[in-house]
């Protein structure tokens, strides 16, 4: 019983313990409410920072950046993108007709696609950091795809207009007199040159003997260095070339600097640049490969090909999506760019073209060649006239130019030309009068790459479509969470769960009512240890009925002694 009484002693709740534990309870709670205020005032400074700063547009900057190793570095030394050309010869069946008078229209067939795969290389490519420029030597070649042609070009037979006789005829008569052009008749009826010719598609293109051509070569070596004349192995003849290409400056980031040392092409008239003109300006053109990140639908985009010889404009024609999702803009060649009146169009003096035509011959020999769209579209009705055949079509022989425009990527391109000769005679060499003032066809060719390789496509998806709704998402996500925080965390500090109450001195009566309860335990002690043979029942009964206390009253430390001296007492 007295045993019992000590534990029920002992266990007696102490008011003391409970205001020590809320006092660490106000502790913990304001400092989880102060963490969650700073926290939520974390999340929601980053969400902004996070929608304001884009990183999307930093990691494609970082892309963008050329350096060696890099995917733009990869794509400008070795391109991944499949050209491909595929060429369209034109095949004259009513010559005999056509010459005796009888037909006064020439009937052209048109043979193709014999198709190439374009392989292009840059050389030698070093990055001058502190320029901020990217210099390359670039190369071309071809490759024949007979499975996808429409047969090899060995065994296709075409009769055609004999073009070194053309172009050596013009030549002449453009820059010699009478009597000159008189012997060039009779020397080139002796060599048994001819108008018209027989051939395969393979001499057409690679290039075909003949004793015309043979004895420019052997007499004039230092202006015609090859035995033989072909139109793809004179356009895509092997050339020591330059390219520096700026990086830099981003509002001209990936535009030609120079070609060869130059900021224009000398053969179009380029002196300095400050007497230059669009026709033959170089500086700030592209090759389509890269264009300048952040594209206008209202910018001009100058194309330079060397082999076109010339700048050539393509303006905005519409916005479309890939399949992949995202928004790209597709250019077009100006209608106007083969006319004289458009502003790249290159001053003219003597010998000049109708609408239609660009004169290209200063690149090639001062050879009469002559570029124009396919089947002569936008050339003027009298040119049309001429022959039989054509079929223009706005849609399918027009050039264009897709261009994501935040990266400038090039995501396709089709470029669509036919070479021709302009023919003009002399009074003294009568052998090209069928062809007098005439522009003769000979082919065209499309160069296209349908779609972009697809590390450059599944980027462009990351960037333009996964990224800008998934930071829009974290972002929300991010100021959401930290304003939730941010509202507990400060209304706890404002208003928090716990209060610590400073408690008043007890009154005066409850004071001496402890000192009199006090005074009674201390008489019951005496009494007990001078009593021996008080009954130690009813002593044990009233010591619990006078020293059980209250939670208000109790004190753990005189509860604790007076335990220990009761023990002592019963022992």
């Amino acid at each position: 019983m007295v045993l019992g009484a000590k534990k029920a002693m002992q266990h007696v709740p102490s008011k003391g313990k409970i205001s020590i534990m809320k006092i660490q309870n106000f502790t913990v709670q304001k400092r989880q409410s102060v963490i969650r205020a700073v926290y939520g005032s974390f999340l929601i400074v980053f969400a902004i920072v996070l929608v304001a700063v884009d990183p999307a547009t930093i990691i494609t900057n970082w892309y963008l950046d050329v350096q060696e190793g890099k995917l733009i570095y990869r794509m400008w030394n070795k391109p991944t993108y499949e050209v491909f050309s595929d060429v369209f010869v034109f095949n004259y069946t009513n010559v005999d007709q056509y010459l005796s008078g009888d037909d006064t229209q020439l009937q052209l067939e048109e043979i193709g696609p014999f198709r190439f795969r374009e392989i292009r290389e840059n050389e030698n490519m070093t990055i001058d950091r502190e320029r901020g420029v990217m210099t390359m030597n670039p190369t071309m070649r071809l490759e024949f795809l007979p499975d996808d042609s429409v047969a090899h070009y060995k065994d296709v037979q075409i009769l055609v207009p004999n073009v070194a006789l053309l172009a050596i005829s013009t030549l002449l008569a453009d820059n010699t007199g009478y009597f000159v052009n008189v012997g060039a008749y009779y020397s080139i009826s002796a060599l048994g040159s001819k108008l018209f010719r027989n051939m395969t598609a393979e001499e057409l293109l690679w290039g075909y003997d003949d004793p015309l051509v043979s004895l420019a070569s052997k007499l004039l070596p230092g202006w015609i260095d090859f035995g033989k004349i072909g139109i793809l192995d004179r356009f895509y003849a092997p050339r020591k070339e330059e390219v520096e290409v700026e990086l830099k400056n981003l509002s001209r980031k990936f535009t030609i600097n120079t070609w060869n040392g130059l900021t224009g092409l000398p053969e179009q008239g380029f002196t300095d640049w400050n007497t230059s003109i669009p026709c033959n300006q170089v500086k700030g053109t592209y090759e389509a490969l890269m264009l300048t990140p952040g594209l206008n639908k209202d910018l001009e985009l100058p194309v330079f090909r060397r082999q076109a010889c010339r700048t050539y404009p393509f303006t905005f024609l519409e916005e479309l999506t890939s399949p992949s999702g995202f928004k790209f803009y597709r250019y077009m060649m100006a209608e106007s760019s083969f006319n004289k009146t458009s502003r790249y169009a290159c001053d003219c003096t003597k010998n000049c073209l109708p609408d239609g035509f660009v004169d290209i011959s200063s690149c090639y020999y001062s050879f009469p060649i002559t570029l124009s769209k396919p089947h002569f579209l936008d050339v003027d009705p009298v040119n049309q006239g001429h022959y039989r055949g054509f079929s223009p079509d706005p849609i399918k022989h027009r050039s264009t130019l897709d261009v994501e425009p935040v990266s400038g990527v090039n995501l396709a391109v089709t470029s669509n030309i036919q070479i021709n000769i302009a023919v003009r005679t002399s009074s003294g060499n009568p052998i090209t009068k069928p062809f007098k003032n005439k522009v003769v066809p000979i082919l065209w060719f499309s160069l296209y790459c349908k779609e972009a390789p697809s590390e450059v496509i599944n980027l462009l998806w990351l960037r333009l479509v996964l990224a800008p709704p998934l930071l829009i998402t974290v972002a929300v996500l991010l100021f959401v969470i930290g304003m939730i925080l941010g509202i507990q965390g400060f209304h706890r500090i404002w208003r928090p769960r716990y209060k610590l109450v400073h408690q008043e001195q007890k009154t005066r009566k409850k004071s001496v009512e402890k000192r009199r309860t006090s005074e009674r335990r201390n008489s019951v002690v005496l009494n007990m240890s001078d009593n021996d043979g008080f009954d130690e029942q009813e002593l044990a009964k009233e010591a619990v009925s006078l020293l059980a206390i209250t939670e208000e009253d109790g004190d753990g430390t005189s509860d604790l002694l007076l335990n220990n001296d009761i023990d002592r007492y019963i022992r």
